[in-house]
This record gives C-alpha cells, sequence and structure tokens, in this order.
C-alpha cells in the first residue's frame, strides 16, 4: 500500500522539498519508465528489488538508496519473493549534489534513522516542510562523510578557519586558540593554512579585517575610528599605519582615492 505524505511547495532556498511517502510494495510490483524534474531518492527499509537505469540494472536490497536524477528515465520492480518497502524523498535543490549522489546505487545503513522521520513527518501539523528540509540536509551531511576524498580532509580544516575568521573578524582572534578549535598543533594548523591558502593564518586575519575596514570607509561612510573598532582594532595609531602599508594611504585619504 502507498501513503503519500502532502507537502506544501513553499520555494525554499537551497532545498526544497516536493514529495514524500512510503510504500510496501506487492510482489513484482513496478514502476516506471518514467522521469521527474527533480531529484529523487528511495531508501529500502526491508525487502528487494530492480533498479534500471541507463548505465545498467542494480538489485538494491535493505540499507540501500536508490538515486533518481532530474529528467533522467528510470525503472524500478519489487523482488517477487521479498518485495521491498521503501520510502521517498524528491526535492529540488540549488546545491551541488552530484559529489554525494553520483551513485545509482548508495549503502547507507547509518542513513536508516532519517528515513523513519520522514516516514513519521505525516504526523506534523505545522512546519512539515521545514522539519523535512531539515532532515534532507542531515542525509547530505551523512552521506558526504562517505564521499569525501581523503585528499580533502585539510582543506575541510582550512574552509572552517576562514570561515570562523570571517565571521568573527570583529573579535580578538588567536591563531592558537583557532587551532585548538579544530583539535589541530598550531604549527601543523599554520602549514595547513599556508598551503591552501597562500597566506599565514595571521596574514588572512589583518587583510580580511583592513579589506573590510576599507569597504566600511569606502561604501558605507563609516570614519576610519569607528571602521578600526568594527573591524577589531582597538589602537587606531596601529591601524592607521597597517591600513596604509596595505593600501598606499592611511585610512583618512582612502575614501577620496
Amino acid at each position: 500500500m502507498q501513503h503519500d505524505i502532502l507537502l506544501e511547495n513553499r520555494h525554499l532556498d537551497g532545498v526544497n522539498p516536493l514529495i514524500c511517502g512510503f510504500q510496501d510494495c506487492e510482489p513484482s510490483h513496478s514502476y516506471g519508465p518514467y522521469a521527474r524534474e527533480y531529484w529523487l531518492l528511495h531508501y529500502v527499509l526491508s525487502g528487494k528489488g530492480i533498479y534500471e537505469t541507463v548505465r545498467g540494472v542494480n538489485i538494491v536490497r535493505e540499507g540501500q538508496l536508490f538515486v533518481i536524477r532530474p529528467d533522467e528515465i528510470t525503472t524500478y520492480t519489487a523482488d517477487k519473493r521479498d518485495p521491498w518497502h521503501y520510502c521517498w524523498i524528491g526535492f529540488q535543490t540549488s546545491l551541488d549534489v552530484e559529489p554525494l549522489l553520483g551513485e545509482d546505487v548508495i549503502t547507507a545503513p547509518e542513513c536508516a534513522h532519517i528515513f523513519h522521520a520522514f516516514q513519521d513527518s505525516g504526523h506534523i501539523r505545522f512546519g512539515r516542510e521545514l522539519y523535512i528540509c531539515g532532515k534532507i540536509f542531515e542525509l547530505l551531511s551523512l552521506l558526504s562523510v562517505e564521499a569525501a576524498p581523503v585528499e580533502d580532509a585539510t582543506i575541510h580544516y582550512v574552509r572552517m578557519a576562514q570561515n570562523y575568521i570571517e565571521s568573527n573578524y570583529e573579535r580578538e582572534l588567536r591563531v592558537d586558540k583557532l587551532a585548538g578549535y579544530l583539535n589541530l598543533d598550531r604549527t601543523y594548523f599554520s602549514k595547513l593554512f599556508r598551503r591552501h591558502t597562500g597566506k599565514s593564518p595571521q596574514r588572512y586575519i589583518v587583510d580580511f579585517r583592513l579589506e573590510k575596514a576599507a569597504e566600511l570607509i569606502a561604501t558605507r561612510g563609516f570614519a576610519p575610528g569607528e571602521a578600526a573598532q568594527l573591524t577589531g582594532y582597538s589602537d587606531i595609531v596601529n591601524f592607521s599605519r597597517m591600513f596604509k602599508r596595505k593600501f598606499g594611504v592611511p585610512p583618512s585619504a582612502y575614501r577620496l582615492k
């Protein structure tokens, strides 16, 4: 029996859930050939079946999900002896999910609880779409752990550090504390950071703060002292000296330049 969980199209940015449901299929029950305009994931909670794409035929079992890409023609059929029980989620996204969903069939037993949550979401009266959206992000997060290549592990630390700097530039920022947040030795962290950005962490902090201060002065009309304070500089003399060294003119003349 098929159970559809009705959703409102709320046109959410990033990830926008469109359809959700689950089904205990009859033996040899088949769907397709058919195509959709959105991503559609089926997770097999029990049983097994066959999933067919232009790339070939796959046997899909409990603990696996099969991926239907936008505008791709597919067919899937329940096993005649052990028909599958699956849950599905369909969504639009502006994210690059191809690296995470590049395989037709993905073994992901650790994702079972997310699809059980999709299955239970029909009991949510208000905010159902936002709840499901959050679960889709959780699903992508779990899949990213499996999909991430080993060589990308170090860039992940650097990107987190960059985001922290760019989100907290007005606060006191210390490289040793930043390395500690990432559970890395300071020297090792600094080497990683320089390898991926071409700058030391301290140089990155200084450059980002000064560029932000220049933006505040030139485009938002802040006085140099205000810009210094808003970008984490308590010493206006030191700020002016560093600003001139980077931009060639003192902060007071930058707007005119």
